[in-house]
């Protein structure tokens, strides 16, 4: 009966050690709480995936069509909880659009649109480029 109920403990135990182990060995930016921004951010991107989930695409125009639904969705709902195209962003990316549309040989609306649809999905801060979203309550 001892041995039956060391096996248990110890069964019971192993994990629990591991766990602690390894939560505490975790750098702190690893389990921090996520900002508002990203939570509204993940949850619009949750909403505008839904709401083209059931559209297929079976030529190019409609696959355009479909991405232009997802972002104006994006966006509404991003608006709908206070979150607006940041001046600083916009700033930021003209002459990026600029040179982009040189490069690429496309017009610049079609390289700054580019940059929005790439920079509105991104929601943590970085250094090196201001961040597309800004709060106005």
């Amino acid at each position: 009966m001892k041995k039956g109920l060391f096996l248990i403990s110890i069964i019971l135990l192993t994990p629990a050690m591991i766990y602690t182990f390894t939560l505490n060995t975790m750098p702190a930016s690893a389990h921090t709480e996520k900002t508002m921004l990203e939570k509204v951010g993940d949850e619009c991107a949750g909403i505008a995936e839904n709401s083209v989930a059931n559209m297929t695409a079976i030529v190019e125009f409609q696959k355009l069509e479909i991405q232009g639904r997802k972002f104006n969705v994006m966006r509404r709902c991003m608006a709908d909880h206070g979150y607006f195209e940041s001046p600083k962003w916009t700033a930021y990316a003209k002459p990026l659009a600029q040179s982009n549309s040189l490069n690429q040989k496309i017009s610049e609306d079609e390289a700054i649109e580019n940059l929005r649809r790439n920079h509105m999905v991104v929601f943590k801060e970085m250094p090196v480029q201001p961040i597309y979203w800004e709060y106005r309550p």
